[in-house]
């Protein structure tokens, strides 16, 4: 017994270091500043705000938009945000120029009545989100949810899954018992503990989960969910620096293509900036592919279904039209993203 209790309790701990990040506050970001070398001071700023974990944090760290913007007369001041919500807040009060956040951040930030501007799409990540239970539990199927409890993260990817999984089993809201948990650490602990018949989670921490205790998935989001991030500028930077973000995007994918091909260095990498094992890390990255897309019909139709459904769930304000937020000017996308 005491032993587990301490299993609980380190996995508690590296959680909450993750979701701290090295060195970082719990103010709304922390700056870090690109080591560019030579006449920084007389160059022009460009400000990114990225996610420790994700693929602008992957871009920050091999230093290949760094070299480009330099040669064209920019220097990069990077941003670190502690979740997507934060980022596009400060995206639309004009305090960074270019970021990320989840497919579920901008549309519960765009139905609050808030400005958004879509310019691209990471490459679909279906196997990085999970409803999981515990490897003697007695649920098989989606259809064994009824009268269970299920824990996610309020308008997380896990409660979208969660959602039209139920849906399509026929399973109506009324008939589970969901329960909200605020962070990973939280989410963690609840389903160590028992709180929850069944944990709703996500890379990187459902590969931890499933490193660390014997799970059982019931369902990932493999023909149910995209579980896409996208990438947004504010109203400022795109109107007037179209050319940078064409460099940044060519970049980006860049260095997603280099992430490809060396997942052990990008685990290395993102394990370092999570404060997190690199084994997990390995796993998630695994069944993943790096990549820009651009913003075509059908991924704006899924994202439009997204919003649909968390609006017809009562989480949403308001309805929201995707397509509205999604006026991308081709001469913006490089050659190197189909």
């Amino acid at each position: 017994m005491k032993k587990s209790i301490l299993f609980i309790a380190t996995l508690v701990l590296l959680f909450v270091l993750a979701a701290c990040g090295s060195g970082s506050s719990d103010d709304a970001s922390s700056t870090d500043a690109s080591s560019n070398k030579g006449d920084s001071a007389e160059k022009e700023t460009v400000r990114i705000g990225y996610q420790r974990g994700n693929t602008l944090n992957i871009l920050k760290e091999h230093g290949n938009l760094d070299e480009a913007l330099s040669k064209e007369g920019y220097t990069i001041e990077w941003k670190v945000f502690p979740t997507g919500t934060v980022l596009l807040e400060a995206l639309n009060t004009n305090n960074i120029d270019f970021g990320h956040a989840s497919d579920g951040n901008a549309v519960f930030m765009q139905a609050g009545g808030h400005p958004l501007h879509y310019i691209a799409s990471e490459a679909p990540y279906p196997k990085g989100v999970a409803l999981v239970v515990k490897a003697d539990s007695d649920i098989k199927t989606v259809e064994d949810l009824k009268g269970k409890t299920i824990g996610v993260t309020k308008g997380g990817n896990q409660h979208y899954l969660l959602l039209v999984a139920l849906e399509k089993a026929g399973i109506s809201l009324d008939e589970v018992e969901i329960r909200f948990y605020k962070d990973a650490a939280e989410g963690l602990s609840a389903f160590t503990t028992d709180q929850f018949d069944v944990y709703g989670t996500w890379d990187p921490y459902l590969a931890i989960v499933e490193n660390k205790v014997e799970t059982r998935t019931i369902v990932d989001g493999s023909d149910l969910t995209e579980n896409r991030t996208f990438y947004f500028a504010s109203e400022e930077f795109l109107a007037e620096k179209q050319d940078v973000i064409k460099i940044i995007l060519e970049e980006l994918q860049n260095s997603n293509q280099w992430a490809n091909e060396n997942k052990q260095e990008v685990s290395e990498i993102l394990s370092a900036e999570l404060g997190l094992e690199i084994e997990p890390i390995q796993q998630a990255n695994d069944r993943r592919t790096f990549g820009v897309e651009k913003i075509e019909e059908v991924i704006i139709s899924s994202q439009q279904q997204l919003a649909d459904t968390f609006f017809e769930a009562g989480l949403l304000e308001t309805e929201v039209s995707v397509e509205e937020a999604t006026n991308v000017d081709e001469a913006m996308i490089p050659d190197n993203i189909k």
